[in-house]
């Protein structure tokens, strides 16, 4: 698969540097995104450390920048992606409250699941059986809940699996 920048009218996707941390931890150091998350802590810098080093481990993680302010407003990522199965996850997404119910998020998945579906087939979503902001958003792109399992992540905490399978998307 071949990663590179992303965009529409309203959102930029440019790929995310290690220089980049001081910038996205100033949308993140706000306590009300991480509260459904399982690393609800991640608002404080040490937290927001680890993710940061998560994210520029993943296969490609961008940064979300609103275009009309030329602002960043967030981070994403690809994370997973096996060949052999033609698929690839799209999460660790957060975005500034003050978008929330804007549109953003949509935008945001709609440019990554079209471009990985020039490569791949299936397009996967892992979130926290609690995290209901998130599966609502993935429920609005037609993602469809395949199975739950134990977190491999957290001790005692449940993951849910969504798929959008190339075949049956709506573009």
């Amino acid at each position: 698969m071949i990663f590179k920048q992303l965009e529409n009218d309203l959102i930029l996707l440019k790929p995310l540097e290690a220089k980049d941390f001081e910038a996205l931890f100033a949308i993140a150091s706000d306590k009300e995104i991480w509260t459904q998350h399982p690393n609800f802590n991640r608002y404080q810098r040490d937290e927001f450390a680890v993710y940061f080093r998560s994210l520029l481990h993943s296969n490609q993680p961008y940064l979300i920048i609103d275009k009309t302010k030329d602002m960043i407003v967030g981070a994403t990522c690809y994370y997973e992606y096996c060949s052999t199965e033609k698929s690839i996850a799209i999460g660790y997404t957060f975005i500034s409250k003050e978008y929330w119910g804007r549109n953003y998020n949509r935008q945001v998945k709609h440019l990554m699941i079209l471009h990985a579906f020039e490569y791949i087939e299936k397009v996967i979503f892992h979130v926290r059986k609690g995290n209901i902001r998130s599966q609502k958003a993935l429920e609005k792109i037609e993602a469809r809940f395949v199975k739950e399992y134990p977190d491999p992540n957290s001790e005692g905490g449940i993951r849910l699996e969504y798929q959008i399978q190339k075949n049956l998307f709506r573009n």
